[in-house]
């Protein structure tokens, strides 16, 4: 047993052979290997929920941000008392470096009605050209029925509009059918404000971007045909533009305001931009919240080694008798709860990315044995559920857990190698 004393070094294969046979069940300590196993599986457990919780939080919010900042645009100029149909200023705007498109636009709500129900919309009054090169609404993966080929076209751009698949559901339409807008104010006449304003118009196309609440709210109509519609109803008119990086749009804010002459604008992150925010506050209490559970987890090691010490006092005794050193006897106790924790976490890794990965037939799974859809778009705005697995989140998780693993098994093992040889074997 020299050899443990001093030609062998640290984290020898002595003692981790040792170490692993320490893990195991004996004829007197029966109890030791079960609450490994149950250590094990609480870290295990503990990993693959922080790592699945997570990736769904991102997924979410990463496709919410996609969704978003591609159906709506990312810096608006309102356009007060004037048309947002100056060309002349969309040119100049669509010139600046950076900027994508720049399009008119008219906003507002209208009544959507049938002989098979009635919905509130939101009207958006938009060109067709402007209309056509959104492949995130009019791309042929997105169209259920009808085409925009010939939306904006015809007198004063026509009598077509574009409507999302669930409001065409709750409707009972389809492309050909007609639906009825209302308003809830009109022009001037010679007898006084016309009350309502109400017209019946042809639905051209149906699109489904994979959204519920845009899928349920939202009607596209020719910009000519809006700007007639809502006069005098309270339509906001204004210029939407897109820009190459949504996230850094403040940098092409001082060559926009220079062309727009003192008009005001808004961006997206005061639309949308607070919605986002609690999201990542809530993303970043949940990742503490499990991180927490996590060390609880990793906490269970104490009792299972504190066991195996108290079961292991004669053998730390020979060992010490036959020249092994403090340092070895700690470091053989370390193994044996480092071990815990680095298989729960590795099983933890693979399990969380497995269910991650194969997150939709499991929740298609679960759904039909429950008798119940678990993940409803209505709720969730995502007809499946979005999840994005990070590296850079994996590691941090594996990161922790291996932490409070490795912390989890100082003590026990200080005090394993703190034991009196002597008085260990008096009660042997």
């Amino acid at each position: 047993m020299a050899k443990t004393n001093g030609s062998t070094g640290p984290f020898s294969f002595f003692e981790w052979m040792v170490a692993r046979r320490y893990l195991g069940a004996t004829r007197s300590g029966k109890g030791v290997s079960l609450i490994s196993i149950i250590a094990f599986a609480g870290i295990m457990l503990a990993v693959a929920t922080l790592i699945i919780v997570m990736s769904v939080m991102q997924g979410f919010r990463a496709k919410l941000l996609e969704q978003m900042l591609g159906l709506n645009g990312h810096i608006f100029v309102q356009m007060t008392n004037e048309t947002a149909a100056n060309d002349d200023l969309i040119a100049k705007i669509a010139n600046i470096e950076g900027v994508l498109d720049a399009a008119p636009l008219v906003q507002a709500p209208a009544y959507a009605t049938t002989p098979g129900g009635g919905e509130v919309a939101l009207v958006r009054g938009m060109r067709g050209d402007d209309l056509r090169g959104l492949t995130e609404i009019t791309g042929p993966e997105n169209i259920r029925s009808g085409t925009f080929e010939t939306f904006g076209e015809g007198r004063n751009g026509g009598n077509q509009i574009a409507v999302g698949v669930r409001l065409a559901a709750s409707l009972g339409v389809e492309a050909g059918d007609g639906v009825t807008l209302t308003t809830n104010g009109g022009s001037e006449t010679a007898f006084g404000r016309i009350p309502v304003r109400s017209k019946t118009y042809i639905v051209g196309a149906v699109f489904d971007v994979d959204n519920h609440q845009y899928d349920s709210t939202i009607i596209f109509m020719p910009f000519e045909q809006s700007k007639l519609f809502f006069q005098g109803s309270g339509g906001s008119e204004q210029i939407e533009i897109r820009v190459g990086d949504p996230d850094e749009f403040q940098r092409y804010l001082p060559a926009i305001n220079g062309v727009i002459e003192g008009r005001n604008t808004t961006d997206w992150t005061r639309i949308i931009g607070p919605y986002f925010d609690a999201l990542q506050i809530e993303r970043n209490v949940m990742r503490l919240i499990l991180m927490l559970i996590v060390a609880v987890a990793a906490l269970n090691i104490i009792t299972g080694l504190v066991m195996l010490v108290k079961d292991k006092t004669g053998d730390i005794a020979v060992l010490r008798t036959m020249g092994a050193t403090q340092g070895a006897v700690m470091r053989i106790f370390f193994l044996s709860g480092a071990l815990i924790g680095i298989l729960g976490t590795a099983f933890g890794v693979i399990l969380g990315a497995l269910f991650v990965t194969y997150i939709d037939p499991i929740e298609q799974f679960l759904s039909a044995m429950v008798g119940q859809d678990l993940f409803k778009a209505e709720i969730y705005f995502f007809q499946n559920i979005p999840a994005e697995l990070q590296m850079g989140e994996v590691v941090t998780i594996a990161s922790w857990a291996l932490f409070m693993s490795f912390i989890s098994t100082i003590l026990p093992a200080w005090r394993a190698a703190r034991l009196d040889p002597v008085e260990a074997l008096r009660y042997e």
